[in-house]
């Protein structure tokens, strides 16, 4: 390329594009393609990595996989793990790989999506050798969104409206909202709940009841008077449900970032999300949505029963913490739904939130700084950005110093927020 050709960026394809990477850049071209189709074949490990062999494209935004069998540089994007790796990753020796590479010059920066990812982060390399150069890379640049409601919404009608919208129910809480809608009713308060979910449920699931008769007593909660529920639904009619709602609910147990709560803060939606992971960031409690306590592992700012579903006290953890996001939903709704006057100040201060930590054009001007300093490496030829491959070992080694995979063994569900 020469230095007045459009910058062609690969990166892949998906529901978080607009949120991270495409965000009206200018003399950027985009190139979408599939990232991780070797993860289908060999387990969510695989995932940690792109296979990133096809021509056509100067530089790469990568998320949360790190490019590999490039010389490419690139930027990369990560929502909490990276290497995304878990302790059963079946190749030992992959994650010190992985961090060797994300540490050469050819990774030009690490931008974490929120402070929570930043703590696992650092958590998870705590004493590895590449941790300061890392380090050096490693800068916050939060998902962006656009605003789509200029002035505050207010309550009108007699009954509290309230949205759920997540694949993963119960990883998302929806059983902590339905038993909420349930108590409010029998309290006498007006509440009519939409939730938009497949009501994916898997006995493997990282997070989630392993008891399947605990998922069909839940599920039989959305027949309750006042429920709303579509297994599926086209992307703007989503976005309406989440604009018709007077609080958006996520009681999520975990979420790498969430995104439907961006989505809910751009049209004036408050949320009520659970006091975890990156929703803090996102939400203010009292002021732009209101925030349900969860216990914490004290360090990462994550739910201490993540990956421990194999434990024996799990599913009582499951259904305590589900009863008490219910009750303090509750209590918070009873609270603030008399509130008209209160409602439209936080409608306000959510369209308000938008401008001040998630603003488009901010997020932009970063990302086209990167850019710059990728295109600077490729029309000039500097090594720094055209690496080769061959420097380090490479997957193949890896491969044979570690564990061979077993296709047999237990695969979890891809972490998305």
């Amino acid at each position: 390329m020469d230095a007045r050709s459009p910058l062609r960026v690969r990166t892949a394809r998906g529901y978080w594009l607009p949120f991270v990477v495409e965000l009206g850049q200018r003399d950027t071209v985009f190139v979408r393609r599939p990232w991780t189709p070797q993860a289908r074949l060999l387990g969510e490990w695989a995932g940690s990595f792109a296979l990133a062999v096809d021509p056509g494209y100067d530089v790469v935004h990568a998320l949360n996989a790190v490019p590999i069998l490039t010389r490419r540089p690139y930027v990369l994007t990560f929502e909490d793990h990276l290497p995304r790796l878990w302790a059963d990753c079946p190749i030992p020796r992959l994650s010190g790989w992985l961090r060797r590479e994300l540490a050469r010059p050819r990774c030009v920066a690490l931008l974490a999506m929120s402070e929570y990812a930043m703590r696992q982060f650092r958590a998870q390399n705590r004493g590895a050798r590449e941790l300061p150069a890392l380090e050096a890379k490693l800068e916050l640049l939060r998902p962006a969104i656009r605003r789509v409601r200029r002035e505050p919404k207010r309550r009108t009608a007699d009954a509290l409206r309230l949205a759920f919208v997540g694949t993963d129910y119960f990883r998302k809480g929806g059983p902590a909202l339905l038993r909420a809608h349930e108590r409010l009713r029998a309290a006498g308060v007006p509440v009519e709940t939409t939730v938009v979910s497949t009501l994916a449920w898997s006995a493997d699931d990282y997070v989630g009841p392993p008891s399947d008769a605990y998922v069909t007593a839940e599920r039989a909660r959305l027949t309750q008077p006042g429920v709303v529920h579509h297994a599926g639904l086209p992307s703007q009619e989503v976005r309406r449900v989440i604009a018709d709602a007077d609080f958006l609910v996520l009681p999520t147990l975990h979420d790498t970032f969430g995104y439907v709560t961006l989505e809910a803060l751009a049209v004036g939606t408050p949320v009520i999300a659970t006091d975890t992971c990156a929703q803090p960031e996102i939400v203010e409690h009292g002021r732009s949505g209101l925030l349900l306590p969860l216990e914490s592992d004290g360090e990462v700012g994550k739910w201490p029963w993540l990956d421990h579903r194999e434990e024996p006290g799990y599913q009582g953890a499951y259904e305590a913490a589900i009863e008490g996001l219910a009750a303090a939903l509750t209590e918070q709704l009873c609270r603030h739904a008399p509130d008209r006057a209160g409602y439209r100040a936080m409608s306000g201060a959510a369209l308000e939130r938008v401008d001040e930590r998630f603003d488009e054009a901010r997020a932009r001007d970063r990302l086209e700084a990167l850019y710059g300093r990728m295109r600077a490496h490729v029309v000039g030829g500097d090594p720094r950005g055209d690496v080769t491959v061959g420097a380090t070992a490479g997957p193949a080694s890896v491969w044979r110093r570690g564990a061979a995979p077993s296709r047999g063994g237990r695969r979890r569900r891809v972490r998305r927020g």
